[in-house]
């Protein structure tokens, strides 16, 4: 189980596309590779996240859908091998809604 402390934000990431939008089947290795903004959805958010901002961590939510750039957190494991992305606060980029 991760619990997040200070000002992170643990997010899931969406499954890469097997397909290119013209139909072009991926190999394993190039759908691995993450793209240079991607998405994700909320899991967890820590109890200081954007208070350096002047405002409170219920700006997002769990649940909530976001776009962040390809280098941004670091990969996590989970204890029950589910992965995911820890990020700081400013490497949200948008919610979307």
């Amino acid at each position: 189980m991760i619990k997040l402390l200070l000002h992170h934000i643990l997010v899931r990431l969406d499954e890469p596309e097997l397909k290119t939008a013209s139909g072009i089947i991926l190999s394993l290795d190039e759908k691995k590779e993450r793209k240079a903004v991607e998405y994700g959805v909320i899991v967890q958010v820590g109890p200081t996240a954007f208070i350096d901002y002047g405002r409170t961590p219920d700006i997002v939510k769990i649940g909530d859908r976001i776009c962040l750039n390809r280098y941004s957190g670091k990969e996590v494991i989970d204890s029950d091998d589910t992965s995911y992305v820890i990020l700081n606060d400013q490497d949200v980029l948008c919610v979307l809604e």
